[in-house]
């Protein structure tokens, strides 16, 4: 979820919509191997009805205390909960992502439509949205895997799927998809727009991309532009997470207070009555930090793999020539 300026857009004209596809892809899965950890405290934050903060009556209280106790009672490996399905909504989004924010970018270039920072926001909350639709059945599933106690309703993916639409039906997969939509245009806009700001700014700071890596460049304003980006929206988020276990609550009793929300509408009046304004931002610094890694990281891998890919394709026109 990053941004190209139009010169990067450029510099990859050889590449079609599969090549995009497959550099997004590299991304997402490079990515949320080393950051799914701060995935599942953030998501472990937002299913808390608890204040996160010591005396909160919680189980988990900050960062570092969260951590530890998960590693203590559930072992390292839950740390990595929800993986697999984790790298199957990464994949699936950057592929989704990146192979539609390519087309749409280069429509917007070809028709001359808007300025560059408008193009960009508005192809990277279509692009964000494209992505979502693809990927969100996974993205509820590794919610209810991560959320889970023990013992496990669910056993991995394939159960997880199976159970939830023998049980609960086709639309549970999709449960929370309008505040997704609601968040993902908006932010990816966003990261798309911060970006190019930050990569602006840091520019004219330390010079030409010829004077200073342009994959630090790249790398900075990445993650200045997820952790600007996350924090925009990030209310959205919460909502999204409590709405993913409506019908799952009971699984997580052993984590804290459970709580029943008939509706998205009673789920916002119900939690800002009860746990306050503050509850909106449950989660958020590791989301911060989860998100800016993961941009700077994903437009680093993304501009490598593209970068390969490009040299792929001159060394096959070189041997046909």
């Amino acid at each position: 979820m990053v941004n190209l300026s139009w010169d990067k857009v450029d510099k990859h004209e050889k590449l079609t919509p599969r090549d995009h596809a497959i550099a997004g892809g590299v991304s997402g899965l490079v990515t949320r191997c080393f950051l799914q950890p701060l995935d599942v405290v953030k998501i472990r934050f937002q299913l808390q009805v608890e204040p996160i903060a010591r005396r909160g009556g919680g189980l988990y209280q900050g960062v570092i205390q969260c951590i530890i106790k998960i590693v203590r009672t559930e072992g390292p490996s839950a740390l990595w909960k929800g993986l697999i399905p984790a790298q199957a909504l990464s994949v699936s989004y950057g592929m989704g992502q990146f192979a539609s924010y390519a087309y749409l970018t280069k429509v917007a270039r070809d028709h001359n439509l808007g300025g560059k920072y408008l193009s960009h926001g508005v192809c990277g909350g279509l692009a964000g949205t494209c992505g979502t639709l693809v990927s969100f059945p996974f993205d509820v599933v590794r919610t209810r895997l991560v959320a889970q106690g023990t013992p496990k309703r669910y056993s991995g993916l394939v159960d997880a799927f199976n159970k939830m639409l023998r049980q609960e039906g086709m639309l549970s997969l999709w449960r929370g998809l309008v505040p997704t939509i609601g968040m993902t245009a908006p932010y990816t806009g966003l990261i798309f727009f911060f970006y190019n700001v930050f990569h602006s700014v840091a520019s004219k700071l330390f010079g030409e991309e010829s004077r200073v890596p342009w994959l630090s460049i790249s790398a900075v304003s990445g993650v200045a532009a997820g952790a600007s980006a996350k924090t925009s929206v990030y209310p959205l988020d919460v909502l999204k997470k409590r709405l993913q276990i409506r019908g799952f609550e009971t699984a997580r009793k052993q984590f804290g207070k459970v709580v029943v929300y008939p509706s998205a509408w009673k789920c916002m009046v119900q939690i800002t009555l009860e746990e306050g304004i503050l509850a909106w931002f449950k989660g958020l610094w590791p989301s911060m930090l989860k998100s800016g890694c993961a941009s700077g990281s994903i437009f680093v891998v993304y501009e490598a793999t593209c970068l390969i890919l490009n040299h792929v394709h001159d060394d096959k026109k070189n041997n046909d020539s």
